[in-house]
C-alpha cells in the first residue's frame, strides 16, 4: 500500500511540474509566490525530496490555476498501476 502511494504522489509531482513547466516558465520564484509557499518547498517537491500535503496540493493548483480533479484525472487509489 505505501509503495502504492507513493507511485500516486510521483505522478501528481510529475502532473503538477508539466503544467508549472506551461504556467510559470519554469520560474520556480514566481509559483512559489503564486501558490504561497517558499521556493525550497518548490524545489524539494520537484525533487522528491519533501512530501506534498493536502494544503500545498491545494495551493499549487491555484497557482496552476487547474482543478484538483483535474491534476488527479485517471488516478484510482483502489487499484495500483493504475495510470
Amino acid at each position: 500500500m505505501q509503495k502504492h502511494l507513493e507511485q500516486i504522489e510521483l505522478e501528481l509531482v510529475n502532473r503538477i511540474y508539466k503544467e508549472f513547466l506551461i504556467k510559470f516558465n519554469g520560474n520556480k520564484s514566481e509559483f512559489a509566490r503564486s501558490a504561497k509557499c517558499s521556493e525550497t518547498t518548490v524545489r524539494r517537491v520537484f525533487r522528491n525530496e519533501q512530501r506534498i500535503t493536502v494544503d500545498l496540493l491545494f495551493r499549487l493548483c491555484v497557482a496552476l490555476e487547474k482543478d484538483i480533479n483535474e491534476i488527479f484525472e485517471g488516478i484510482t487509489i483502489l487499484k495500483e498501476n493504475n495510470f
